[in-house]
């Protein structure tokens, strides 16, 4: 069966990574997971946002981790997508899990990157414990390293690996690394090798399809894959089609 994720909350409707866009997201109950990104602050706290910097979805300038998260609080994260937003904020970790607590699955993307957010792993996996999200939550990562980091601070935490290419020797590098499923660029997601890794019983996601008629090829092609889009209500449309 096809899963739903939405991509950065459900931003075709509204700025990515804001509590608006996960809200929605929440609200339909056809979505299977949320995905989100997280930085850290200059003051070690785990913030939702996309880029490194701040210019695209924000009012701001420079770096994420440039900033505090007070500084970080001020800015309007929502005008750039339309004016009815204006006034969102780059939420906190802290505030999206409570939001979600017991409502949807999370699929946390470390935005790690040459080791620039050191502890990152500990941080994120403090918050859901503390939120008790232990089963709700899957940490995933460009960055390898960061996942078996991720494992070595907590095996009870689901960890995925996110590639962009097609990657060799899939099933060294999840056991190396102790995640149980990847996600792939969707312009690799060949069914010779897609169901050649659900033959072996890895869960396997493709990102990031927005377009329906590719939307419709890849549920046909792949009908027990997880799919991230930014328009869930396209994904669910080609679904009951």
């Amino acid at each position: 069966m096809i899963k739903i994720v939405a991509h950065r909350g459900w931003s075709g409707k509204a700025p990515e990574n804001t509590l608006a866009a996960i809200e929605l997201a929440l609200a339909e109950s056809a979505i299977d997971m949320i995905e989100f990104d997280v930085h850290l602050s200059k003051d070690g706290v785990p913030v939702v946002i996309h880029d490194h910097t701040l210019e695209r979805t924000t009012n701001g300038k420079g770096r994420v981790n440039q900033h505090t998260f007070d500084e970080l609080r001020q800015l309007d994260a929502g005008s750039w997508f339309a004016p009815e937003f204006k006034g969102e904020t780059i939420p906190s970790l802290e505030e999206v899990l409570k939001l979600a607590k017991g409502r949807c699955k999370l699929a946390v993307e470390l935005k790690t990157k040459a080791n620039n957010y050191e502890g990152i792993e500990q941080k994120v996996i403090q918050k859901v414990h503390q939120y008790g999200m232990g089963d709700q939550v899957v940490l995933s990562s460009f960055d390898h390293d960061s996942m078996k980091q991720a494992n070595e601070v907590d095996s009870s935490i689901a960890t995925s690996l996110i590639f962009f290419g097609k990657p060799t020797l899939i099933w060294e590098q999840l056991q190396y690394t102790g995640a149980i499923s990847f996600s792939i660029n969707h312009s690799f997601s060949s069914p010779a090798f897609i169901n050649e890794m659900l033959d072996k019983g890895i869960d396997v996601g493709i990102w990031t399809v927005d377009d329906p008629e590719t939307l419709q090829k890849i549920v046909l092609a792949h009908p027990n894959v997880r799919i991230t889009t930014n328009h869930p209500d396209r994904l669910l449309t080609v679904i009951k089609k």
